[in-house]
């Protein structure tokens, strides 16, 4: 399918006014680019309650930002993970996509602000995740939640995250996941691969193969830690026992290979997995509801699949 009229028309706007790709960018210019999204995620979403708290973390106190949509009401708790491939982004720039996940599935959003790197590589950030996770399943009752429905969540590094922090309470034991929302996830190292996705869609579609090169390069201190399955969750051995997920992909997005290999394992290791696949969409488009009719379907379909998972 050709890339959607409204995007192409984007993607135009960014060439014109000569937005470089992210590996051609300081580490400072990226994350003022991507602050600049919160302009084309629409207009938020009345929430009743949003407050933001501390989280104690593996490392100190971790900021999140709690968006409650019945106050007196427990709900199923869904914790939130950013994208912005681990270096970019924050609950600033989540702010809207979370707004309208608390209202359309009508459960306590917790969007967690881990720190990013450089400035702490991995596998500082996935820690962060599953402190604020497993505290957050133990708090939920405190949070107007409901601790035997807790879900994770995330788009691209935080799909990533969000993977990961599933594949570690399975792991250690922790708290119980209802159900896994995994956005355009990266599940696998950006070098060396032969997905094709990185070919077909290596430039010209707002992230490029070499922009998913340099965000993993800031990620990690060693590059044999890619190959580790906290970091990329593709290369974990065994995916059996993982929760139930929605994966959603990209046709135009060098991550589409890697979801879909993803959502395929999960399938094959006995997990209960839907894939989504939006034709004609690129990378991102859950950033993007405010200039894009699929951005606008992804946050109708996200919230009705956590909707049918869980219930109040």
């Amino acid at each position: 399918m050709a890339l959607h009229p409204q995007l192409k028309e984007l993607l135009g706007q960014f060439e014109e006014a000569g937005v470089p790709p992210f590996d051609q960018m300081t580490v400072l210019q990226a994350r003022e680019a991507v602050a600049a999204f919160a302009d084309l995620e629409g207009e938020p979403e009345d929430v009743a309650e949003v407050r933001d708290i501390l989280v104690p973390g593996a490392a100190g106190e971790i900021p999140a930002r709690v968006y409650h949509p019945a106050p007196g009401t427990d709900l199923p708790v869904l914790v939130y993970f950013h994208g912005g491939g681990w270096v970019v982004g924050d609950l600033a720039v989540a702010d809207k996509p979370c707004r309208s996940l608390s209202a359309g599935a009508h459960v306590v959003v917790v969007s967690v602000q881990y720190r990013k790197s450089p400035e702490t590589p991995y596998p500082g950030p996935v820690e962060d995740c599953y402190a604020a996770f497993a505290w957050i399943a133990t708090k939920a009752s405190e949070l107007g939640g409901d601790p035997s429905q807790i879900v994770v969540a995330g788009d691209s590094a935080g799909g990533n995250l969000a993977a990961v922090v599933a594949l570690m309470s399975r792991d250690r034991g922790g708290p119980s996941i209802a159900f896994q929302v995994l956005l355009y996830p990266v599940t696998a190292p950006a070098r060396g691969t032969e997905f094709a996705s990185y070919s077909d869609n290596a430039d010209g579609y707002l992230l490029t193969r070499g922009s998913m090169e340099w965000f993993w390069d800031h990620y990690l201190s060693d590059p044999e830690q890619s190959t580790e399955p906290y970091a990329s969750p593709l290369l974990a051995e065994d995916l059996a026992g993982l929760p139930p997920a929605i994966v959603v992909t990209c046709e135009f997005d060098p991550l589409r290979d890697e979801g879909r290999a993803y959502a395929q394992r999960l399938a094959a290791a006995g997990v209960e997995v839907t894939h989504s696949d939006y034709a004609g969409a690129i990378h991102a488009i859950y950033w993007l509801a405010g200039v894009s009719d699929l951005g606008r379907d992804l946050h109708a379909e996200v919230a009705e699949a956590v909707r049918v998972r869980v219930s109040a």
